[in-house]
């Protein structure tokens, strides 16, 4: 990180390069928004290599629930320009506050890295400023309720046909269609509806809300990979089109396989606590171990001196541990009971044993590898007021992409802005003729080679998205090293592997062989994308490290995410994604304030499929990069920092003041009743928001104004969250005698914000995935007939994503050996024989 006489040093040098960009037309033009000087220098210096998506513009309209979409945009280099109202976005309200309460940190995170304008959009002559802008725009991004838009006269059909170019994004808690269209919505029932909450907490207490926005900013995520979907459908057409992206069904999709294994199994998995992802007492805090496979299992057995109470061969099955935890865990409980966690954790991955620290905000901040990662940096959040903020999601080629600027200050009305950067001739000329044309079926990647070398959940679902919409992916893997997710039921197909790996293609080969990996490296010229998560360091060995893939291909785009990276003095740890949860201080803050000793948690295996949207939107960066100066890159993903991402502004918070960010469960700042409430039904619950005074009456109206609704105190909402835990008891004895789906329709009627704490049970009859077509079927050999979860976005110009079954092991061998590799029917043969090259397993369904 440099030091903060090296950040100063670079202002000056920074207003001098802004004024240039600006150059005459900074003069001449008429200008809407804040004071560019001013906004740009603040924070990191610009870096000098160019960022894959610089010359792109973006009009960003978007409040609270999207505004992480133009944060990414502009991460990867685009010129993002934020709209807010005169009063001010709503966002600017929204804890947590700088220590002075004066400056909204959720804000701060959101929109660093963007400019600032001001415009009342009823006003006409505003309104004209703003198609000023789309004129020139390739995205405008907004998440006003459905029909807000057109209400202004501003409806997405007219924007199109005036700003033909246009790619305009919806973000809105359910989609712009469906029965729950008009709902109203907010980040803890997009949580809840998605499928998330019900499984986060302990089971004695009610589900739990996941800290900071995850939904919002889910959706946010989804919205800036979906965005780039559209836009690569305009370098193949030249036509814009209207993406509609749904918070829930965002959420949805990043609750790991909950629909296809629901529909094989009928099962609902219960809330518990931390689950099968084990947390263990040490003498200053606790560490999480997660142990799925034998060789993990037998180290750690090693490193215990065999106990005879864990001598049982059978205990090297995962299922047989899960089946006798009871035995299992008061003695793994002893032994690391004199550990301190660091010790533990460093002594359990030096042995290669999945093992890492549950850390509070204070001590993410400050271990020694986020310190050599420069997983923070220094940004200026108000005037004369710093804060420490995650210094972005991802590197490209070694360096961090992140903010190299605060957020905007709000404008005054009359101030105006104008787009800067590359002249409009050359921007033209690179983003707006056709670089192709569209495919024959419509779908945007059609063309696109990917190599996918993903196991468990990350890798294999960046892949999987970029199927869905036409690249032909091709699956390495053979029966010696399979992706782990494909054989963890001791079969070669299951739920949750069919639906990561669907519509792909699979290469059974052996690259460990001279022979097998020169075939791969064959593939692999004639590529556009390679993707892994492997243990860290594996792909190098083999021969596929960043180095070698740009040597074979200097066009590749390389995407690999490990659990906390490729550098830093953890770089060798391995895990999985609810590894991260404790060191990325996510399990610490995940809880009940009253818990706070006791870790909650949950048993989502998350942040993998998060990670899988992110590793989308920055592959898809790198291809549209790559359209304009014609060389690869490599996109390193850390998992944990991806969970901090999405907690930057409690850490930014907890760096202002330390110890000041705590668990608070599902408590809001934002008004009272807030929380999940027990319905009639075994499990079942319904989560209520009472942001205002408006909605505080509609409770009433819809309640039928009960005497305890009518108390004066309750007025206002000082006084109700001052009242939480009456109001709490009250809310909770009227919903414990109504179905969670019939407090949902009759507050929602009111106005009121409610959802149901929905499981897959749920999401199997919801109308609102039904209407939206979100459920998708699909007969897959070797596991019957599984729902898998849809695309969670739409839009105008793109087909409807393509949906398949996944490949059996080496399905795929002979087609590609031929196809692509051009090898003879005889040639195959021999390499099979050889065990270089595989056909499917013996048995295995056609």
């Amino acid at each position: 990180m440099r030091s903060d006489m090296q950040e100063i040093s670079s202002v000056g040098a920074g207003c001098v390069a802004a004024r240039r960009l600006a150059g005459p037309a900074a003069s001449g033009a008429r200008m809407i928004g804040i004071d560019l000087c001013r906004d740009d220098c603040r924070g990191m210096e610009r870096r000098l290599v160019m960022r894959p998506l610089e010359g792109i513009r973006v009009v960003d309209l978007a409040d609270e629930k999207g505004e992480l979409c133009g944060r990414l945009l502009a991460d990867f280099g685009a010129e993002v320009i934020r709209i807010e109202p005169p009063e001010g976005a709503i966002s600017r309200s929204l804890g947590p506050f700088t220590p002075d309460g004066e400056t909204s940190l959720y804000f701060a995170h959101r929109n660093a890295g963007k400019r600032g304008a001001v415009l009342d959009l009823t006003d006409a002559s505003d309104r004209e400023s703003l198609h000023g802008l789309l004129q020139d725009a390739d995205f405008c991004i907004e998440s006003f309720k459905p029909g807000t838009l057109a209400g202004l006269g501003l409806a997405p059909e007219s924007l199109l046909e005036r700003h033909p170019q246009l790619v305009l994004v919806s973000i809105s808690d359910f989609g712009q269609t469906g029965p729950y269209r008009d709902y109203q919505g907010t980040d803890m029932i997009g949580f809840a509806m998605g499928g998330m909450m019900h499984r986060a907490g302990r089971i004695e207490k009610p589900p739990l809300v996941a800290p900071g926005a995850l939904a919002y900013d889910t959706g946010g995520t989804t919205a800036a990979y979906a965005a780039l979907v559209a836009f690569w459908q305009r370098l193949r057409t030249g036509q814009g089109q209207h993406v509609d992206v749904s918070v829930m069904e965002s959420v949805m999709s990043l609750a790991d396989w909950a629909l296809p294994n629901y529909s094989k199994t009928q099962a609902v998995v219960p809330r518990a606590g931390a689950g099968i992802y084990s947390l263990y007492p040490c003498s200053d805090g606790f560490i999480r171990m997660i142990i799925l496979i034998a060789h993990h299992w037998r180290a750690l057995l090693d490193w215990m001196g065999n106990p005879e109470e864990l001598a049982d061969p059978e205990l090297d099955i995962f299922i047989q541990r899960l089946i006798q935890r009871e035995r299992i865990e008061p003695v793994i409980e002893r032994f690391f009971q004199n550990f301190t966690k660091i010790d533990a954790a460093r002594e359990a991955q030096r042995r290669g044993i999945p093992v890492t620290p549950l850390l509070k905000p204070a001590e993410v901040l400050e271990n020694e590898h986020t310190r050599a990662r420069g997983t923070f940096h220094k940004l200026e959040v108000a005037e004369g007021r710093a804060a420490l903020l995650p210094s972005g999601f991802v590197t490209i080629d070694g360096e961090r992409i992140g903010p190299s600027s605060g957020p905007p200050r709000l404008a005054s009305s009359g101030e105006r802005q104008a787009w800067i950067g590359r002249d409009e001739a050359s921007r033209r000329a690179l983003f707006e003729a056709p670089s192709r044309g569209p495919s024959d079926d419509g779908h945007p990647f059609r063309g696109l080679r990917v190599i996918d070398f993903g196991v468990g959940a990350v890798g294999v679902e960046v892949a999987r998205l970029l199927a869905e919409f036409g690249a032909d992916v091709i699956k390495i893997e053979t029966k010696t090293a399979p992706d782990f997710i494909r054989v963890i039921l001791n079969s070669y197909m299951n739920p949750s592997f069919a639906s990561s790996s669907r519509c792909k293609r699979s290469f059974g080969v052996d690259v460990k062989t001279q022979r097998g990996r020169e075939l791969v490296y064959e593939l692999i010229r004639g590529a556009d994308v390679v993707i892994e998560n492997s243990a860290p360091g594996t792909m190098s060995k083999l021969g596929f490290g960043p180095a070698e893939l740009r040597e074979i291909n200097p066009r590749i785009i390389g995407f690999s995410s490990q659990m906390v990276g490729t550098t830093g003095p953890w770089k060798k740890w391995i895990g999985y994604g609810p590894s991260t949860h404790p060191v990325s201080g996510l399990q610490y803050l995940w809880n009940f304030p009253e818990d706070e000793a006791q870790p909650a948690g949950s048993t989502n295996v998350y942040p993998d499929h998060y990670v899988g949207r992110l590793g989308t939107f920055a592959v898809l960066a790198g291809l549209i990069g790559r359209e304009r100066h014609g060389h690869g890159m490599h996109v390193d993903a850390a998992q944990f920092e991806s969970a901090i991402g999405l907690l930057g502004d409690l850490f930014a918070r907890e760096s202002m003041e330390a110890g000041s960010v705590k668990p608070k469960g599902n408590a809001s700042e934002r008004g009272a009743p807030w929380g999940a409430y027990q319905c009639a039904g075994d499990e079942e619950w319904c989560v209520v928001n009472v942001r205002n005074d408006a909605e505080w009456k509609a409770l009433g109206e819809a309640l039928g104004n009960p005497d305890w609704v009518k108390n004066p105190e309750y007025a206002t909402v000082t006084g109700r969250l001052a009242a939480s835990e009456e109001l709490d008891r009250q809310l909770g004895a009227w919903t414990t005698l109504r179905e969670p789906r019939e407090v949902m329709e009759t507050l929602q009627a009111h106005g009121v914000p409610a959802g149901i704490v929905a499981h897959p049970g749920h999401h199997f009859v919801d109308p609102q995935l039904l209407e939206r077509g979100f459920l998708r079927p699909v007969d897959q050999p070797g596991d019957d007939h599984l729902i898998f979860d849809g695309t969670p976005f739409c839009g105008s110009g793109l087909p409807e994503p393509m949906i398949g079954p996944a490949p059996q092991l080496g399905e795929h061998t002979r087609d590609v050996a031929r196809e692509l590799l051009g090898l003879s029917d005889a040639d195959i043969e021999a390499l099979i024989a050889e065990g270089v090259l595989e056909d499917p397993p013996e048995g295995t369904p056609a």
